[in-house]
């Protein structure tokens, strides 16, 4: 392309569009290089100054369901987490998840008593000789940010609850950790003053390693939303009885059939399922 395409971020910043990062983010998915070269061929057209990046990624989508399902839910795991709402509540089962795929003992929605007050605290996770209390920040807008204050708020709570945690007989010679996790992003200074408070904060694309984009690929914690044969209220309706990861839905089948599906439909999402599951590790 000789002509440089102006691409309109969330933010409202405005870059050249890079078909490098395209290609990158297609064969991050799963795709072979040959896929890759169709979707960006196919992409090319519909190219303009002031395209958003969400419309370069509907059309590579569309593109890609059409070749390969499995990989279009791949391709579409950010937004797939954005599905996870209304309520925030199936982000804290998934951020469980994460820990518990690294061998924690893991519990949501729990009320853990501070020194000073009780606080709710979303996922308490715990090993042999580690305790990690995690907040989770939920949004299902991809230009929401979370600002300083959030990590300055944070912070305070796992103080006081950390004050009244080390003062158990059981907890001598442990480590306790504060975590906050965002499907969306963190402001500079969230993440700087989070950092320097020994904070462990996790977003879309922070820290450089280990960021939820990183975690959700090594463990192959695909939300059931990413699945592209479910409509939006059956992805709901899994999600109200805790089917929150693809592997959630082969581990219990039987909830399909509740949703009134035909055999064929029934075989057509439970095969795309376990070809998303046996992808693996991406990384």
């Amino acid at each position: 392309m000789t002509k440089k395409i102006l691409v309109r971020k969330h933010s409202g910043e405005q870059q050249p569009f890079s078909e490098e990062k395209l290609i990158s983010s297609i064969l991050r998915s799963g795709a072979t290089e040959e896929i890759a070269a169709t979707v960006l061929r196919e992409v090319r057209p519909d190219l303009h100054d002031g395209i958003t990046t969400r419309e370069i990624y509907r059309r590579a989508f569309q593109i890609l369901r059409r070749i390969m399902r499995s990989v279009a839910a791949r391709y579409s795991i950010k937004n797939a987490i954005m599905e996870l709402g209304p309520s925030g509540y199936p982000f804290e089962k998934f951020t469980g998840e994460i820990f518990r795929k690294q061998g924690f003992q893991v519990k949501t929605g729990q009320i853990v008593q501070g020194r000073c007050i009780q606080h709710e605290m979303d996922v308490i996770a715990e090993n042999g000789k580690l305790t990690a209390m995690a907040e989770c920040k939920y949004g299902n807008d991809q230009s929401k940010i979370s600002s300083v204050q959030v990590p300055l708020y944070v912070n305070s709570r796992m103080k006081d609850i950390e004050a009244a945690w080390r003062t158990r007989p059981e907890n001598q010679g442990k480590t306790f950790q504060g975590w906050i996790f965002t499907n969306t992003r963190f402001s500079s200074d969230a993440e700087e003053y989070g950092t320097c408070a020994g904070l462990h904060l996790v977003s879309w694309s922070f820290p450089e390693k280990n960021n939820l984009r990183y975690l959700v690929e090594k463990y192959a914690l695909f939300p059931v939303t990413a699945l592209t044969r479910l409509t939006m209220k059956q992805k709901e309706i899994l999600l109200s009885k805790d089917i929150i990861l693809a592997e959630n839905l082969l581990e219990h089948p039987e909830l399909l059939m509740e949703l009134g599906l035909s055999d064929k439909k029934l075989a057509e999402i439970m095969e795309e399922a376990t070809t998303l599951v046996s992808i693996g590790k991406i990384c």
